[in-house]
């Protein structure tokens, strides 16, 4: 009886709260509006449209699901200058009305995410089927000036919690440059979306279903110890990909698009995940400076407590399917069939590499120091050759500028001599040499 006496109490208050923004903010350039019950409420501030929508969530929990969240309609490009929070059992859509909207970060909004959802059983949905115009969640590292944060664009961390995206959502240019030391260092893991059940709540794992959309030009470069996961980070949590792009995302580390670890789930089943094979604009790029080279510019996905390793650096079409199922012990298991590649993969691809390296250099090694012992070889041929025919000091030069190379006509005028000396000393030199000419000089005494 109590428990319902304050909930008609937040009714009653909701109502009339709500009933003053219906009338003073509608023609004002509003930036929201919800319709309740037919009745077109508006509000100056994302801030306010969510905090009403929490409030009626909450107010009509027993209707109110993931499925049925309360609807928020867009009116205005904005930009966020503080997180919005999704408290416990609040359920809230978040869509555009006749034209695209961008909610932008603001430079004084760099240390938590735009969005951010630590509620228990809370949702927030982006978009829906057949939204016509555009819903741009933008980071502002292309803005001018850029802007770098210490957070992903989105956290989802609440038990049971959910983000939900579709088709003409678009996820995009964030930077996360996180030292660690900021207030809001728990989230500078992952750059575009952060899903982290907490260890408490691991049986209830936060997750991403991912409907359509697009994920782009987000930076993880984050001085976390796992600067992974360009677009996506999941930790502990589940994401599910049913459609949408993954696209032009990198990760200081490993995991350009997708990066799952410890007891995280990943299931694709539609949607394109481009890998290093793309063209430049489409390709997530891995950035790993490691000893085993640069590898995982797609997915990554790495077990806890186990060695279980699995990537992906080509492009993951729209039909491929691709699953991975953690379980309580942290092994995880593929589905069967699939198309990974492993660390051994990388190591040993790397050293075949460098055995082919090492022997193409042994093979040219040899061939040059074979090529210097003939050459010592056939000059002290030469020489010997010179000494026993008992050649002239002019003979000698006649016979030095043959094997190099030049004519007769040549050696005339290095030599300043004319044709016919020329001719007469080279005769002698062959008649000595036991040859006929300059030609078989060469084959008998050229390098």
């Amino acid at each position: 009886m109590e428990k319902m006496f304050y909930k008609w109490c937040f009714l009653l208050t909701f109502l009339a709260f709500s009933h003053v923004l219906i009338f003073a903010d509608q023609n004002q350039n509003p930036a929201a509006s919800r319709n309740v019950n037919g009745i077109v409420h508006y509000y100056a501030t994302l801030h306010e449209a969510f905090e009403a929508a929490a409030i009626f969530s909450l107010l009509r929990s027993e209707l109110s699901s993931i499925d049925n969240p309360d609807e928020i309609i867009l009116l205005a490009d904005i930009t966020l200058y503080e997180p919005i929070i999704l408290d416990r059992d609040v359920h809230i859509r978040l869509v555009t009305g006749s034209a695209s909207r961008t909610i932008m970060r603001s430079s004084e909004n760099i240390e938590y995410p735009l969005f951010w959802i630590p509620g228990e059983n809370a949702s927030l949905t982006l978009g829906k089927p057949g939204m016509e115009h555009e819903l741009i969640i933008d980071g502002g590292y292309r803005s001018n000036p850029p802007i770098e944060a210490h957070s992903p664009l989105i956290a989802i961390n609440g038990p049971d919690s959910r983000l939900v995206m579709y088709d003409n959502v678009i996820l995009q240019n964030n930077y996360n440059g996180g030292t660690g030391l900021a207030p809001g260092s728990f989230y500078n893991y992952g750059s575009g979306i952060l899903i982290r059940t907490e260890r408490d709540n691991i049986d209830q794992p936060a997750g991403f279903i991912m409907k359509g959309g697009t994920i782009r030009g987000n930076i993880n470069y984050s001085q976390s110890p796992s600067p992974n996961g360009g677009a996506v980070y999941v930790n502990s949590s589940f994401f599910t990909m049913e459609g949408g792009r993954i696209m032009d995302n990198i990760a200081k580390n490993i995991g350009g698009g997708i990066f799952v670890i410890n007891r995280g789930t990943f299931i694709k089943t539609g949607g394109i995940i481009y890998g290093k094979n793309a063209p430049v604009g489409l390709r997530n790029i891995a950035m790993d400076m490691t000893s085993t080279g640069f590898f995982a510019h797609a997915i990554s996905i790495e077990a806890q407590d186990s060695a279980i390793f699995r990537f992906r650096d080509d492009t993951v079409g729209e039909n491929e399917h691709l699953t991975f199922t953690s379980t309580t012990i942290g092994v995880g298991v593929f589905g069967k069939g699939e198309k990974w590649q492993d660390q051994y993969t990388v190591l040993k691809r790397n050293l075949f590499i460098s055995i082919l390296i090492a022997a193409v250099l042994a093979i040219a090694v040899f061939f040059v120091f074979r090529r210097k012992v003939l050459q010592r070889k056939q000059a002290s041929q030469r020489s010997a050759a010179v000494i026993e025919a008992d050649l002239t000091p002019r003979e000698k030069e006649v016979f030095d500028l043959f094997i190099s190379g030049r004519t007769a006509k040549q050696t005339a005028q290095t030599l300043q001599l004319s044709i016919s000396s020329v001719n007469f000393h080279s005769q002698n030199m062959y008649r000595k040499l036991g040859i006929q000419s300059r030609a078989e000089l060469l084959v008998k005494y050229k390098l």
